[in-house]
């Protein structure tokens, strides 16, 4: 269920006496001499603010709530058996014990500032899930200065979103944004539809934290770290609270904050552990059976609601677990001692979601809270030259890591080892560069066959820095995925489009990475597809790609004295590209094929002078640039794509001539919106009928029926702006608009200026898993005007 390289040695936690104690509930230096750095994400779009992940990660809290009700139950009745490590040396007695909360988490820095700022040292610390991540950053020598300013540099809205940087995926993967499929699949394996585990990775999540605590990562026993640390997960077998006390401290980490069925489980040795808030979400007891002899708890959980709060499934699921949660938490702070002092922010309303609130609202709620708790905490203060002392030893138990002397691989998934370190830059001799790493594990990533990977640094018994790099397979993908695809666009004048379709895909056939791609499509257009994509060499740089393919549809065609004739056209095609991959960002290719059309005039029909059948041969030369980073609304980036077919006289072709085609569109951001300027193009000579040029449609001169103008060639430029209103789930709703100019020539013509219609549009916009929404109102000169509906994306 998860990573296997992380573990614990645990003994059952002795009962202790249970004393009156101090509860304080509120109305540093930065010259570490190794710097952790969170790596923040690029933000290429404009932020849509935290109500966007805060309904994102309440939908994966009640996913979570729903997997672990049955269990949690039983916890209720029955309290957990938390387990401890070892106790601690001698001198340490004062442990900081800092409670899971998700954003409201963040209260625990401002805590940190004032323990720092006030020269309170601590000897311990133990959390649970947002109190682990907080923890593990000050135990590895992080001080809470720097925890603020690298938590501020996150993107958190797409922190929880595992689909990487899209500007690094391979241009096939890229190609699968601009097709009519969802969004995600199916897996299959051993004959059954099969989904993942959970609702996210934490791919984004877990490169971030790595990157911070790269310092301590060649300490594996988390009682040498600058502060001893302790992580609580849960069993998920058997609910117990199980502190971690070595391993890979993220792992360790992730285990703690593994929200059921939002995140997967992690393994750590031979246990299954999901989120500790769900067995102990303020772990006194753990601290107290290490041997604390003194505890600074920090309890930020979230309340229970109002009855007025509790109106849907959804509040009432969450109620019953936090109310779960909550009666584990008075059991802990009933273990608390008169020496022992408690805080609880007055955290109201801050959610457990919105991680920007909490960094601007609860930094400063924690550093109240613990302000007023300042007299019982003075005890604890150490003079400055004291604290300096602490502080610098507590610095000095970093060990420097050293240049990579191996590099080894752990592989699960279905990807050549050999093909995996053709995409690996760092040798042994290089220094451990996180960014470089980072950027290996991105393309990686990108390229769909993993669901995770990420890397450790260690030594090994003879003090040799050992990187590993780790990527875990898609299992519920085994033999094969299944992708759904809807697209529907109407014009509510009689002219609409529908199409429904699935594609099979099997990657990794063999050592370089071979992949299958079966299609079927059913509507207005009838496809068939068969594909296979054989790279020639391990890095994937070169491919060879046959494919077979029939069409079938009603189409609009265009006669040398420019008649038109509605014909229904089914075509044969095969054709074999040879292609270069152009690192992340395209592709170049050449593909002989040979086609087989043919036209039958439809009943209703005047005729043109279109053969009954045709064969056509030739060569396409295909080039393409992608940069975008998303298909559908971008942010920034290019997009071209640019197809010349040229067309021969071989294999008793009637088709002489050529036919070119080029798309363009640059995206940018600007006045709180994105822009996406854009441009194509069409023409062609000879007697290819199948290649009529077409316009009208959404964003094609929307004020016209679908596909209404046809011509020999055609032109059309736009501009479009979405401004993002609003969000539903992880899915932006935009409104927009657009202005638009294009033409059309027929043969024996050529293209004007003074011939262009000129047009534009207003709509709403809605992403959604299965594909965009559209709906709006296009206009254009002369008094042409149309609403119009699309849902999915055309290709």
């Amino acid at each position: 269920m998860g990573e296997k390289d992380v573990g614990c040695t645990a003994r059952r936690v002795p009962a202790r006496r249970r004393d009156k104690l101090l509860i304080v509930k509120a109305g540093g230096w930065s010259d570490s001499p190794r710097t952790h750095h969170f790596r923040a994400n690029e933000q290429s779009t404009p932020r849509f603010g935290a109500n966007a992940d805060a309904i994102r990660i309440f939908a994966m809290r009640t996913l979570s709530l729903i997997a672990a009700i049955g269990w949690s139950l039983a916890l209720a009745i029955a309290p957990a058996h938390a387990q401890s490590a070892d106790a601690p040396e001698s001198g340490r007695r004062t442990c900081l014990v800092l409670s899971g909360g998700g954003a409201r988490g963040m209260t625990h820095i401002g805590v940190i500032k004032v323990l720092e700022r006030e020269r309170i040292p601590v000897d311990c610390i133990v959390g649970t899930s947002m109190g682990a991540v907080v923890g593990s950053l000050y135990a590895s020598g992080m001080s809470a200065t720097e925890m603020e300013t690298q938590l501020r540099a996150l993107d958190w809205d797409t922190m929880f979103v595992d689909r990487i940087d899209r500007r690094t995926f391979t241009q096939r993967r890229k190609e699968e944004d601009r097709s009519f499929l969802a969004k995600g699949g199916f897996g299959l394996r051993d004959g059954k539809l099969t989904v993942p585990p959970s609702v996210f990775e934490g791919q984004r999540l877990a490169v971030a934290l790595r990157a911070a605590l790269l310092p301590s990562a060649n300490i594996p026993r988390f009682d040498d770290l600058p502060i001893p640390f302790r992580a609580i997960g849960t069993d998920l077998e058997t609910g117990e609270a199980i502190p971690m006390d070595h391993g890979d401290l993220v792992n360790v980490v992730r285990a703690s904050m593994a929200v059921p069925g939002a995140f997967a489980p992690v393994t750590y040795e031979d246990r299954s552990l999901i989120d500790g808030g769900v067995s102990l979400n303020l772990p006194v007891e753990i601290a107290q059976a290490w041997g604390a002899t003194r505890i600074i708890a920090v309890d930020i959980a979230a309340p229970l609601k109002k009855r007025e709060q509790l109106t849907d499934p959804f509040s009432i699921t969450d109620q019953m677990v936090t109310a779960l949660m909550l009666k584990e938490t008075k059991r802990q702070k009933e273990r608390l001692s008169a020496d022992d002092v408690l805080i609880v922010p007055e955290l109201g309303d801050l959610s457990s979601a919105d991680f920007d609130a909490g960094l601007e609202q609860g930094v400063a709620m924690g550093e109240q809270a613990t302000l007023e708790a300042l007299p019982r905490l003075r005890a604890l203060q150490l003079s400055p030259d004291a604290y300096a002392a602490w502080r610098d030893a507590r610095l000095a138990r970093l060990k420097p890591i050293g240049r990579v002397e191996r590099v080894e691989l752990v592989n699960t998934s279905g990807m050549d080892d050999d093909a995996l370190r053709a995409y690996l830059s760092t040798q042994p001799g290089d220094t451990v560069d996180a960014a470089r790493i980072e950027q290996d594990l991105s393309k990686l990533y990108g390229l769909g066959e993993f669901s995770r990977a990420y890397y450790t640094v260690g030594e090994d018994e003879n003090g040799d820095t050992v990187l590993t790099y780790v990527t875990r397979s898609r299992r519920w993908e085994e033999d094969g995925t299944l992708k759904f695809g809807l697209f529907m666009q109407d014009d509510f004048e009689g002219q609409g489009e529908y199409q429904i379709g699935a594609r099979y895909g099997k990657r990794e056939l063999n050592r370089f990475g071979a992949d299958l791609r079966l299609e079927a499509r059913l509507g207005d257009r009838n496809r068939a597809y068969a594909e296979f994509n054989q790279p020639l060499d391990l890095r994937r740089r070169t491919f060879l790609r046959p494919s077979l393919e029939w069409n079938g549809e009603n189409q609009t065609l265009l006669d040398r004295d420019n008649r038109t004739g509605e014909y229904r056209h089914n075509r044969w095609e095969a054709r074999t590209a040879f292609g270069i991959s152009l690192s992340d960002w395209g592709e170049v290719s050449a593909a002989p094929f040979l086609r087989r059309n043919h036209f039958d005039l439809r009943a209703d029909s005047l005729a043109a002078d279109v053969p009954r059948t045709s064969t056509s041969a030739g060569v396409d030369l295909a080039f393409t640039l992608d940069t975008q980073d998303d298909a559908e609304f971008p942010g920034k980036g290019w997009y071209l794509h640019a197809r010349h077919t040229r067309y021969i006289s071989a294999l008793d072709s009637d088709t002489e001539g050529f036919t070119s085609r080029a798309q363009a569109s640059y995206a940018f951001t600007a006045l709180g919106g994105r822009w996406q300027l854009g441009a194509r193009a069409q023409t062609h000579a000879g007697d290819a009928y199948e290649d009529t040029a077409t316009l009208g449609g959404p964003f094609r001169l929307s004020g016209y029926g679908i596909d209404r103008l046809q011509g020999r060639g055609s032109a059309l430029t736009t501009l479009q702006y979405h401004y993002p209103l609003a969000q539903m789930l992880q899915y932006p709703l935009f409104v927009g608009g657009s202005l638009e100019a294009g033409q059309l020539w027929g043969h024996g013509r050529t293209a004007t200026f003074d011939r262009s219609i000129f047009g534009g549009s207003v709509y709403s916009a809605l992403d959604t898993p299965l594909g965009p929404i559209y709906f709006g109102l296009g206009l254009a000169e002369g008094g042409e005007e149309a609403v119009f509906l699309r849902f999915g994306q055309p290709d």
